[in-house]
């Protein structure tokens, strides 16, 4: 109150009380209205909807006496009225409510000027604007807002109140929405309590402040005319904002906005989310100019309240596809071959990103699928099991849907069959082997549907022989070696077609490799040895091929190393030939010396240069 009235009195500006929807600009002006207007000789309030020039003219003209011609342009009539303002004597108090369009103001700033005896208060959503001051109002702290709901909703408990904060942060501190929680709750707790604060907080994180479980008309003066306006919370709220203020490209931006956290975002995230977005700087500044979202000029960063947000997504019916840019970035950055860039870092944002996307986005989709997968991928690599596997799981229900709609889409049964593979190995990676077991086998029935609809397809056949690789492991791991020994034997004829087809692949040489090593680890479990020294000849052979190729590649240096001390092992216990035995082992250490040189962090090369180092003193 005091700084809004040193600005008026100062007379050198029209102050704009300026702020989001909802935080209480009108009641902040309301109150300054009535606790001075004694100090006035004149007093006048007008709601602007859209136009200041019309708002005066419909106010004001009855007051003061004035009749227009018909024929009469609204130029003309504002210049009649605003030289009878001008007459009346001073000082005066006009308050414009509502004064929210950026452009109308502009065009009637030099007008309102000519009223030198007004005190000129708008309140407006507009943050910036250059020829007035502004005197910014917030929402209500936490503690004043729970006062304040404990005001409208009485019965509320003391036990109930830790609840609070959680719905206080949900709604963004809105005032309003805080209000109209709180008199909406009270509607439904006569006798006993039918709608608790634990049910509302779980309908604003799980549905949003739209789509409340239970709702009633409450009353509220928000920009209410000559009454209280009666209406639901989610009616009320929903108007508060009106897209059709905004150009085509600024809801778009908007859009992206509410599908991303309501906290700081950097503008440079901004730019690496949308590439090539055109005009993405003009349009984040106008959005903030007119009070969508928060700039903070400091770090460069905006932020859209929970309460924007909710409206944007029920409102904006190309909320989808304003965001697919975001959503295919999203994908890109979430690659298994990028997530390792900057240590994490960026990787670790965009799946948090990511996950609020896939939050939003409900209705089956492909892209949301792959979306989850990536994100599920992110997990796996940081070491969250649970939370990739939640991922897993959604991109499974999703590619479902998807595949019940559209049966004979090849991708959609694809990236099912993924799913599969991947909630398998979470569930292996957990110890759940049975479970594994049981997601590896709907891979694989998938898989080999695909396959034989389209035998041609590479990716469809290496996926299979990836499926066949899983089954095998996991029935090794349960002790069924029969069982494993047949789906290592698909697995490597399918990886032999694919080498033989593209004997310069470097990942189908690598994976034939690794199928002869299985082959042979599972001859030597089932006692058949001969075949155990053929099949990790072969893989040898392939990853000597490898590693000539790549004698940099840490993988390849590492998996040829192994393959050597397996044949130094099986010659040394089994076909006691210590000499073949000792060569093998001296070609697995010197190339476990290497790898411990160059990676000293990684412990496994320590271990294994020691065991081989052992063994060859025991020969």
């Amino acid at each position: 109150m005091t700084a809004i009235h040193q600005k008026l009195f100062a007379g050198d500006n029209i102050p704009l009380v300026n702020g989001q929807g909802g935080v209480g600009k009108t009641s902040i002006a309301a109150r300054y209205y009535d606790r001075h207007k004694d100090h006035y000789a004149h007093t006048a309030w007008v709601l602007s909807e859209r136009s200041i020039a019309n708002a005066l003219l419909s106010n004001l003209a009855a007051p003061l006496g004035l009749v227009f011609e018909q024929t009469a342009a609204e130029a003309e009539r504002l210049n009649h009225l605003l030289r009878a303002m001008a007459s009346l004597d001073k000082p005066c108090l006009l308050v414009i409510d509502n004064a929210n369009e950026l452009e109308d103001l502009e065009k009637n700033y030099i007008l309102l000027r000519r009223c030198s005896n007004f005190h000129l208060l708008l309140t407006s959503r507009i943050t910036h604007f250059e020829q007035a001051a502004t005197h910014a109002i917030e929402g209500l702290p936490e503690a004043e807002a729970l006062a304040l709901f404990k005001r409208h909703y009485p019965k509320m408990k003391a036990e109930e109140e830790p609840l609070f904060a959680a719905i206080y942060h949900a709604v963004g501190g809105n005032t309003l929405v805080v209000e109209l929680l709180a008199k909406n709750v009270a509607l439904f707790h006569g006798i006993r309590q039918q709608y608790s604060l634990q049910t509302l907080l779980d309908d604003l994180q799980q549905k949003g402040v739209l789509a409340l479980t239970k709702s009633a008309e409450v009353k509220t003066g928000y920009q209410a005319k000559d009454a209280l306006r009666s209406e639901t919370p989610e009616a009320i709220i929903a108007a508060m904002y009106d897209l059709s203020d905004l150009s085509r490209e600024e809801t778009a931006l908007l859009s992206v906005f509410a599908v991303l956290p309501a906290e700081s975002i950097g503008f440079e995230w901004l730019e690496m989310l949308l590439p090539n977005t055109v005009d993405i700087e003009k349009n984040a500044l106008a959005l903030a100019q007119r009070g969508w979202i928060e700039y903070d000029e400091t770090n460069a960063s905006f932020k859209c309240s929970p309460v924007i947000q909710e409206i944007t997504r029920k409102k904006n019916e190309q909320l989808r596809a304003d965001c697919e840019t975001l959503i295919q970035h999203l994908i890109e950055k979430l690659k298994r071959d990028t997530l390792h860039e900057e240590n994490y870092k960026y990787s670790a944002i965009f799946a948090r990103y990511a996950e609020t996307v896939i939050s939003i986005f409900q209705v089956p989709n492909y892209e949301i699928a792959l979306l989850c997968e990536r994100t599920g991928d992110f997990h796996v690599a940081t070491g969250n099991l649970e939370k990739a596997n939640d991922n897993f799981e959604k991109c499974r229900d999703i590619s479902k849907k998807l595949c019940e709609i559209g049966p004979d889409e090849p991708y959609n049964k694809n990236e099912l069959a993924i799913s599969y593979s991947k909630l398998g190995e979470t569930h292996a990676a957990l110890g759940n082997l049975d479970l594994a077991l049981t997601f590896y086998q709907d891979d694989a029935e998938l898989t080999k549907q695909l396959y034989d609809s389209y035998p041609n397809n590479v990716a469809f056949k290496n996926g299979l022989a990836i499926s066949y690789e899983r089954l095998g492991l996991t029935h090794a791991a349960l002790g069924n070696l029969d069982l494993a020994l047949t789906f290592y034997q698909d697995y490597n004829e399918l990886e032999k077609q694919l080498y033989d087809s593209y004997p310069n692949h470097v990942a189908f040489k690598h994976n034939l490799a690794i199928s002869y090593d299985k082959l042979g680890d599972t001859h030597v479990a089932l006692g058949n040895l001969d075949l155990a020294l053929t099949f990790y000849e072969e893989r040898s052979a392939l990853g000597k091929q490898l590693y000539d190729s790549y004698p940099n590649h840490v993988e390849f240096k590492n998996g040829l190393a192994i393959s050597y001390y397996k044949l130094g092992a099986l010659n040394a216990d089994n076909l006691k030939d210590k000499a073949q035995a000792k060569t093998y082992f001296q070609q697995a250490e010197a190339l476990w010396l290497e790898l411990v040189r160059d990676a000293p962090q990684v412990v496994e090369f320590q271990r294994f240069l020691g065991i081989v180092q052992e063994d060859l003193q025991d020969l």
